[in-house]
Parts: structure tokens; sequence; C-alpha cells
């Protein structure tokens, strides 16, 4: 039993260090090389890393809650800082106009939204029903992570906003 709790462990510790190796993929990623180099964001949008930081803030707060998750911090832990590198990047090399919407958001969904979340899961629930709705809370979220590089296809008709080497990396992070 102890052997099977170790080897698990273990398994964990491999799989949420390839995670973190693949999140680190995107601050290699030929997006933000141009965008460094041109010192523009050339029209590439900030939405998919705004919802990918308040994504991993929440499953942070979901691993403190829960308890006993230090892998799942660790990994979220990475995510916030590559998701911040970019969106720092972004008020650096952005346009007024996309500072501030960016800004906007920034305070809605990771201030508002997520003090809200913060406060409604404290307040409301308790024991395992607290966790289990904090859960599905994070598990939608991480799906709109996913979702967040479409809108902006949708809105654009490009593929080469997509920002295919970050997408790819959150798919096979959510995959581990």
């Amino acid at each position: 039993m102890f052997t099977e709790h170790c080897y698990s462990f273990e398994s964990d510790i491999s799989n949420k260090t390839k995670c973190i190796f693949i999140q680190s993929i995107c601050i290699i990623s030929p997006t933000f090389y141009r965008i460094y180099k041109s010192k523009s964001t050339e029209g590439f949008q900030s939405v998919p890393y705004v919802v990918a930081l308040f994504s991993a803030m929440l499953w942070i707060f979901y691993a403190l809650i829960k308890s006993n998750e230090f892998l799942l911090i660790t990994i979220n832990a990475a995510g916030i800082v590559i998701e911040s590198i970019y969106v720092v990047m972004y008020f650096i090399y952005a346009d007024k106009k996309a500072k501030w919407f960016t800004a906007k958001i920034m305070l809605g969904l990771n201030v508002g939204f997520f003090g809200a979340i913060l406060l409604v899961t404290l307040l409301l629930f308790k024991g395992d029903k607290r966790i289990v709705t904090l859960g599905w809370i994070c598990v939608g979220f991480s799906v709109s992570v996913f979702v967040a590089p479409l809108s902006i296809i949708v809105s654009s008709c490009t593929l080469d906003i997509l920002l295919t080497p970050c997408t790819c990396a959150m798919v096979m992070t959510y995959y581990y």
C-alpha cells in the first residue's frame, strides 16, 4: 500500500514537472519573441493569457482549500508566473486602447470575479460541498482557457493569432 502511494506521488511529480516544462515553452514561443523584437503587440490579444491567469489562480485557491495539494499548487504557480510575464509584456508594448481593455479585463475577472468566487465559496459552502463546488468552477474555467484562443480566431478569422505553441502547451498540460 505504501509503495503504491509512493509510486503515485513520484508519478505525479514527474507529470507535473513535464507540465511546467511544457508551459515554459510559451516563454520562448515565437509570439513572445515577435512582441519583444518588434516592441509591439501586433494585434495579438491578451484575453487568452488573462483567462489562463484567472484559471491558475482558481486552481491554487482550490488546492489551498482541499489541502495537501502541493503538486497542484506548484504547476499553477508556474502557470501564474508564465501568464504574468506575458501580461506584463502586453502592458509594456500594447497601444493605449489595448492596455485599457486588458486592465479592465484584469480588474473585472482576476480581481472582481475571483474575489466574488472566493467570498461565495467561503461564506455559502462548508466542507466537502465547498471543495466539490470550487472544483466544478475550476473545471469550467479550465475549459474557458482552451476556448479563449478560439474567440480570437472567430473575431479575426486568422490562424496566425492562434498562438499555436501556447495552445498546444495548455492542451498537453491539461491531459497530464
